[in-house]
């Protein structure tokens, strides 16, 4: 056995190597101090004294931002590798956030929050689908999983040290994020020459061998009903990745538990002297994902819910103001929110597993629904507070979750380009929530945007539920293509 392997076998952690480990430490620590988004409606209004109609506008322009920062990265990293877009969004993002600091006008700080948008969003489908490349098919909605309790633990921390730092001045609150990012920074640059140091590959896409399992929706992540997270297939040690590079140093073909006594014995040559795909191009890729119906079906249907789930940092906090709560209060829910993910999402992941994707994705969205029923009716801080405790509990089986279903329905060789396209929706509802959120409180108050979010959901609900075949038969698809390959 070679030491490279020795090496990565050591160093498992709940079953996941460190080439993943290194990413969801960053990721912590990134979101511990990502709060400038979700506090920038109030200071534009509180501290800037613009006007809240115009406020949406401005705030869009982050969203906007976005939507060409995930347009570029997933393509860019499918072509250029992982580490690259990473670690130049990160670094672009802090500078850009330290010129929106110094801005005051409403032009220059929406063109300011455009490219701040752009920066921050060129890492999204890079490391979504980083986590796809390196973690084997039966363990990605457990990596998944994992990812999101770290975002949701650094979301729940920071609102409360961004609610210390605006008590000096709000000036602090974009400084601290900006030195985060650079630390981040750091932090991945050091982690990645470490990687390579080891012979560790980060590869651009994962072939798989034929004793894949070949999961459906209800199985997309490969686990056993016990929650064991091993694939249900033949070889049940998860024998069936092999990682192959194509940017970075190559390390060995190897199973993650590799079987004794068996055939299926673990290469200990280098993964270089074998071959692998060549890189597609950009139009291959773009080709693939926009003639991929199931595909863009469910990110139409992610869009609408992502269209009312960033009311919560757009709308709700001018609709709590309109009721006379203030910035506390809001923080406070913020805080609630992030604590109820990091306390329940690990373990319901043995739970989520036993259900199936699908059937996860829509029951949390019939709690969350219920949740914005109640946010009807909610003229208090404990109304609202029970409305985000409900669709707390929601959010619990979407993002995660969904996550892990398009990167199964995702081909290996355009894992960035899929992933790209699904955080473009992503982006887009980042720009039209506050617009959206902000005319309807305007014209008709806080009360019919709820009402109008309750139905939408309802509407995504039911949409994922008849789509429910098409996933199915396109994952199937794709697992098979990439066991030919």
């Amino acid at each position: 056995m070679s030491k490279v392997l020795q090496v990565k076998r050591q160093r498992e952690i709940f079953g996941l190597s460190l080439l993943y480990w290194g990413l969801w430490l960053a990721i912590l620590i990134l979101w511990m101090g990502r709060f400038v988004t979700s506090f920038l409606s109030i200071y534009l209004v509180s501290a800037l004294h613009i006007n809240e109609g115009v406020v949406g506008t401005v705030v869009s322009m982050y969203g906007f931002g976005s939507i060409v920062g995930c347009l570029f990265g997933g393509t860019l990293s499918d072509r250029f590798g992982r580490q690259p877009m990473i670690v130049i969004g990160e670094i672009g993002a802090a500078a850009a956030l330290l010129v929106v600091s110094i801005l005051a006008h409403p032009i220059g700080l929406g063109a300011a929050l455009f490219v701040y948008g752009a920066f921050a969003s060129l890492p999204s489908p890079a490391i979504a689908a980083y986590i796809a490349d390196v973690v084997p098919v039966q363990r990605q909605q457990r990596a998944y999983v994992l990812q999101s309790w770290a975002i949701n633990f650094g979301y729940a921390i920071g609102p409360i040290v961004a609610n210390q730092l605006v008590k000096v001045s709000y000036s602090l609150m974009f400084y601290v994020e900006a030195a985060v990012m650079i630390g981040v920074t750091a932090l991945l640059v050091a982690f990645f020459r470490e990687v390579k140091h080891l012979g560790i590959a980060v590869p651009v896409a994962v072939a798989h061998s034929a004793r894949t399992a070949v999961p459906d929706d209800d199985n997309a992540a490969g686990a056993r009903g016990d929650g064991s997270g091993q694939a249900l297939s033949h070889d049940s040690n998860g024998s069936a990745i092999s990682l192959a590079s194509t940017t970075t140093s190559i390390g060995p073909g190897e199973s993650t538990t590799p079987p004794t006594g068996s055939s299926n014995t673990v290469s200990d040559e280098p993964a270089a002297q074998k071959p692998s795909p060549s890189s597609p191009s950009m139009r291959e890729s773009w080709r693939r994902v926009l003639t991929d119906v199931p595909f863009l079906a469910f990110s139409v249907l992610m869009f609408g819910y992502f269209l009312v789930y960033f009311q919560s940092t757009s709308g709700l906090p001018i609709a709590m103001t309109n009721l006379g709560l203030g910035l506390g209060d809001y923080s406070v829910l913020l805080t609630i929110n992030g604590f109820m993910l990091c306390a329940l999402q690990i373990p319901a992941m043995k739970i989520f597993a036993r259900m199936g994707n699908s059937r996860v994705l829509v029951a949390g969205l019939a709690v969350t629904v219920i949740g914005y029923a109640v946010q009807i009716v909610a003229d208090s801080w404990a109304g609202f507070a029970l409305a985000v405790v409900l669709w707390t509990l929601g959010e619990l089986g979407t993002f995660p979750i969904a996550t892990t279903t398009v990167a199964a329905m995702a081909p290996s060789s355009a894992r960035g380009t899929y992933q790209g396209v699904y955080n473009v929706l992503w982006s887009l509802s980042i720009a039209l929530a506050p617009m959206i959120g902000g005319w309807v409180i305007s014209d008709f108050g806080g009360r019919v945007l709820w009402i109008a979010c309750t139905l939408v959901l309802i509407a995504v609900t039911c949409g994922l539920r008849v789509t429910k075949a098409s996933r199915d038969r396109a994952m199937a698809r794709n697992v098979r293509e990439q066991v030919a390959e």
